[in-house]
């Protein structure tokens, strides 16, 4: 019985691979948590009271795209942070935690050529797993690009070929970075909406960081976009409540960017997606 190839160069994800390096191997002293990122924070009182008050909504399935009310919150959070308005019909699709975006994305945002060749799929190394599983499920060609010292601990992609440049259907970028903790200033997302501009790829920006911080809020790339007049086109981002409110497991997440792209991801999420609940603490409490 066969398996497709086009997984064949994946590893198995990289938890796996840590649990089975560390089988069998007995901590020197107290254990600290370093593998997946779980935050080590209570879930907020406030949260858990929501979903309480709301629990019988679980018996009921969500609708698709995510709670109306729910969109209105995003968008009205995507103001005050942002600073830009977006509508919450067409501009906003809820997501089952942002790894389910991430990947899915992939699918419905990268043709299955460019100018007559097969496409690339731009991912910083080291990368979070879900980019290179959604690029691969494409078809697309995988192009790891190094995000080390050198670089500012962010990927370089005006450093490539322009030819090659020119086969790129998708550019992922993680900001604040995810393990190096580098952030991308306003005047490096300028110039990276200007080289998809120039290349014609969307940027698909993962921001679940975003939020955590000590003193100054990180750049945040849909207000680079409108800052720089770009085509909101050119940029999908992706944030959750997972990290910045400790709440993992309620799987609340969302994609923001243009109308078109939402409306290819929300056709596909319509077949194979998993909306979050319609619960309290989905449906009006994203910040």
């Amino acid at each position: 019985m066969q398996f497709p190839a086009r997984f064949a160069d994946l590893p198995e994800h990289a938890f796996p691979r840590l649990r089975t390096l560390l089988a069998g191997t007995r901590p020197g002293g107290p254990e600290l948590a370093m593998t997946i990122g779980e935050p080590q924070h209570p879930v907020p009182f406030q949260v858990a009271k929501l979903v309480g008050r709301h629990v019988a909504e679980f018996g009921r399935y969500p609708p698709n795209d995510g709670a109306p009310e729910l969109l209105e919150a995003i968008a009205g959070w995507i103001a005050r942070r942002h600073g830009v308005t977006v509508d919450p019909a067409t501009r906003i699709l809820a997501l089952n935690g942002t790894r389910e975006g991430l990947f899915a994305a992939a699918l419905a945002l990268s043709p299955e050529d460019k100018r007559g060749a097969r496409p690339i799929v731009l991912v910083p190394n080291p990368f979070y797993q879900a980019y290179g599983a959604g690029a691969l499920a494409t078809g697309a060609e995988l192009m790891p690009v190094p995000a080390t010292a050198e670089t500012g601990f962010l990927p370089d992609y005006a450093a490539l070929p322009p030819a090659l440049l020119d086969r790129v259907t998708l550019a992922y970028l993680c900001s604040p970075a995810n393990p190096q903790g580098a952030v991308a200033s306003e005047a490096h997302l300028a110039s990276l909406l200007a080289l998809a501009e120039r290349h014609d790829f969307r940027l698909l920006c993962d921001e679940c960081y975003s939020e955590i911080y000590r003193d100054t809020p990180p750049p945040v790339a849909l207000a680079a976009a409108a800052a720089a007049g770009a085509d909101p086109e050119r940029v999908v981002v992706f944030n959750s409540l997972s990290k910045r409110s400790s709440v993992p497991g309620l799987r609340s997440g969302f994609a923001a960017g243009g109308p078109q792209s939402i409306a290819a991801m929300k056709r596909l999420r319509a077949y194979g997606g998993a909306p979050p609940p319609r619960s309290g603490a989905t449906s009006g409490t994203s910040g």
